[in-house]
């Protein structure tokens, strides 16, 4: 996954009570005051299809306890169903709820409701991923739009068109990059879902860079090269890694896995194709390919869902659905284990359904 950062916390906030607890959270009283100062958000998706709504955990470095559902907690009211992602600007957090449509607005440090976007027909539909330049919020919208949000009205600005499905974005050399998976067309094989959109962060003009097969993911190193995760059609054609260098040149890697995290160069890649019960864990060094760290964690998860690397410390998080009768259980609670910067284990934290995306508080 990506990695976004937060600044401190205002000094009022600091006088409010420090409600946050260990995990059984839920029979907490809606509308509780709280402060998160330092720590973890994990995005939970929920499922969709069994009516479970998605919600937000957060994991207190102070404390080493996590706290789940802190939006309803906070503001008696559910955050929606599918959530997929958010970012933090100034002092926000914009949450991205996909099959609800909304993309939430909070107090980064009280969780307290700001305000709710609910996009028009021609700005998008369904928020996938969000990240920031310091300036602007972007959206993707699975219906085949990129929104830019104004933080000083909360109100989305400016619509692009790019290809069909996008999925993540990144922001380097001065541009946002979008992946489009046409993920809805995959009874044709995914035939339009080969590209990734470059829009100028100046302009909003857009191109496209021809890339493998239903592009899902992607980061960008230090240096500014995107590493895109082309995950293939789950069969015939396999999940592979693409490098996009500056000049936008646009190579297969040769490189398989399914989830992926970026540290100055140092790509972190979990493998762990469908249907397959082996997890492979290496990290690649991305300016020359070559392998830099096998089995970099000490103890494997049992069916990942998502990875972030904290950037001021190298810690590693990775998000993982449980197993029940020794199947991988979507409707049930995940977990995130949390490991040193050499990959030892530190510790496991109970997290809500379907935990995939993070973001870290500092």
């Amino acid at each position: 996954m990506k990695l976004k950062e937060s600044f401190k916390m205002l000094t009022f906030v600091l006088a409010l009570p420090v409600l946050f607890s260990a995990c059984d959270s839920d029979n907490s009283e809606d509308g509780v005051p709280l402060v998160a100062t330092k720590g973890v958000f994990v995005f939970n998706t929920g499922n969709q299809g069994t009516g479970v709504d998605g919600s937000l955990s957060f994991i207190d470095e102070k404390t080493n306890t996590v706290t789940s559902d802190v939006f309803q907690m906070v503001n008696g009211r559910s955050l929606g169903s599918t959530v997929q992602d958010g970012i933090i600007l100034g002092n926000h957090l914009y949450i991205a709820v996909s099959k609800s449509n909304t993309i939430e607005v909070v107090h980064k440090n009280t969780l307290m409701s700001v305000a709710q976007i609910r996009p028009t027909t021609d700005q998008g539909s369904s928020p996938r991923d969000i990240v920031t330049d310091g300036k602007y919020v972007y959206v993707s919208m699975y219906s085949g739009h990129v929104s830019r949000i104004d933080p000083a009205t909360n109100t989305i600005d400016k619509t692009v068109a790019v290809g069909p499905n996008p999925e993540e974005m990144v922001i380097a050399n001065n541009h946002l990059y979008v992946v489009n998976s046409d993920g809805n067309n995959w009874q044709a094989g995914y035939a339009n879902g080969k590209s990734v959109s470059k829009i100028s962060l100046s302009s909003l003009d857009e191109k496209k860079i021809a890339v493998g097969l239903n592009p899902t993911k992607l980061v960008a190193d230090a240096s500014g090269n995107v590493i895109v995760l082309c995950v293939g059609d789950y069969d015939a054609t396999p999940a592979a890694l693409w490098l996009i260098n500056k000049e936008d040149e646009a190579k297969n890697w040769g490189k398989a896995a399914t989830f992926m995290a970026i540290k100055d160069n140092s790509l972190y890649a979990i493998d762990a194709p469908f249907g397959s019960t082996t997890i492979e864990y290496s990290v690649y060094n991305t300016q020359t390919g070559n392998l830099e760290r096998d089995n970099f964690v000490s103890l494997a998860v049992d069916s990942p869902a998502g990875m972030a690397i904290d950037p001021n410390n190298g810690r590693i998080f990775i998000t993982s659905y449980t197993l029940v009768g020794g199947f991988t259980s979507y409707t049930t609670p995940g977990y995130v284990n949390e490991y040193t910067s050499d990959g030892t284990f530190v510790q496991k934290y109970n997290i809500g359904v379907g935990p995939s995306g993070m973001i870290f508080l500092k």
